[in-house]
């Protein structure tokens, strides 16, 4: 079920979250989770018990409040640096390998690009994200341009300054862009403080609804 964030105004560039809205969360949050604990160790000294014990309470609040839970905030806040984590991240997982192609993704997506530019932002790295899309099926090539970890710098989702990129990058003001992901928080509110507006859903099947709306919202335009 999709739930609709409005401002009022046709999109002129929609932004597409990667994880857990292109493919299923369930693909991400076991062998994410796995990687931070070992990462709280290795790079953070933290002693195995202790990291084994927060890693829990981010399970459990991945599990009550998916929405509102952001990996990537939980690592900072424990002091892992944006270049560490990704360096880590990629080293030791690879969330391509479980993900399927899935013709609804690919189908709906070249559905709205079909009459909007939509780009993609991620905290990937370019190289994960573009795995993950090849295997989807839908390929870098599926959206207008991808903006991944490697293009904002310090500044990843959920901090607005990813968005200003993708913004500047296509010359849109934020009161015409929409995003669409799975987590209020850090796809939705963002943007939204800039001016934008979004849908929130709860995985690929969601899509058709997310794409029926902001197509009839370019129709009624």
């Amino acid at each position: 079920m999709i739930e609709v964030v409005d401002n009022g105004s046709a999109p002129r560039l929609v932004v597409f979250d990667l994880d857990g809205t292109l493919y299923p969360r369930e693909l991400y949050t076991g062998l994410v989770l796995d990687v931070i604990g070992a990462m709280l160790v290795e790079l953070r000294g933290e002693p195995p018990d202790r990291a084994a014990r927060e890693v829990a309470e981010l399970r459990e609040l991945m599990r009550t409040d998916w929405s509102r839970t952001s990996a990537t905030a939980f690592v900072l806040a424990h002091g892992v640096g944006v270049d560490q984590w990704r360096e880590y991240r990629d080293a030791h997982l690879s969330i391509a390998d479980g993900v399927r192609p899935d013709e609804r993704v690919v189908r709906e997506l070249a559905r709205l690009r079909a009459v909007v530019p939509i780009a993609l932002l991620t905290n990937n790295t370019s190289g994960a994200a573009e795995a993950i899309l090849d295997r989807i099926g839908v390929g870098a090539r599926g959206f207008t341009a991808v903006v991944s970890a490697d293009d904002v710098g310090g500044r990843p989702k959920p901090d607005p300054g990813a968005f200003r990129v993708v913004l500047e990058r296509f010359g849109v003001d934020a009161r015409h862009a929409w995003g669409v992901g799975d987590r209020h928080d850090i796809d939705i509110k963002p943007l939204r403080e800039l001016g934008g507006a979004g849908i929130a859903v709860d995985g690929p099947a969601d899509l058709p609804a997310a794409v029926d709306h902001l197509v009839g919202l370019l129709s009624s335009g």
